[in-house]
Formats: structure tokens, sequence, C-alpha cells
């Protein structure tokens, strides 16, 4: 087991506060499901930063993409974790998002007077 599926055993059910890493890849497939992309970085503590890759599909996609979230953004999911496998038979762990938001009083600024 690698150290990320430690960290997200597959069905657990997870919050995630973290920095979008890089930008959001938007998916249109032909039978019309949308899906949005995200990587996003965690601090677990202890000065140790994970990387979470996340999906997030349907009406959340299309929330990120109105939102036009990127690179750098800090954002809030909630979601649960389920087991990948590429083609190649490696599994990792993925955040499928139930529920998203960087619109927090954390990213908010005050303008200049």
């Amino acid at each position: 087991m690698n150290e990320q599926r430690d960290l997200l055993p597959p069905g657990a059910q997870v919050w995630i506060r973290g920095t979008l890493l890089r930008e959001p890849k938007h998916v249109r497939f032909s039978d019309g499901n949308e899906v949005t992309y995200l990587l996003v970085t965690c601090d677990i503590g202890g000065n140790q930063l994970i990387s979470v890759p996340c999906n997030a599909r349907g009406t959340v996609s299309r929330y990120c993409q109105s939102h036009q979230y990127s690179r750098g953004d800090l954002l809030w999911i909630r979601g649960f974790v389920r087991e990948k496998q590429d083609n190649a038979g490696h599994s990792s762990a993925v955040v499928n998002v139930e529920a998203m938001t960087g619109d927090t009083s954390e990213t908010w600024q005050e303008s200049e007077l």
C-alpha cells in the first residue's frame, strides 16, 4: 500500500481544506456527463503536505466551472474516497467531490479605501 492509500482509505468520507495545485481540467463526455479534475494540496500536520486528486461530477463540476477556480485558490471539499485503477493495474485513491466551495471568509480580502 502506498502512503496516500493509508491516509485515504476507500469508502471514507473526508473534508479537505487545501490549495488548488494546478488549473482544473473540465471534460465533457459524448454522453453528456461532465467531470472536473482537481489536484488539491493539503497540510496534514507536522509540516507534511499531500496532494489529493479529486473528481467533481455533474452539478458540482458545473459549479466549479462557473466559479472559475484557478491554481492557488483555497478550496473546501466534502467527498468520499474511492479506489481507482489505471490500465497497468496500479491503484490509487481519488476523492469524489459531493460539495465544495472556495468562497469563504478565509479567501476574502479587504479592498483598499
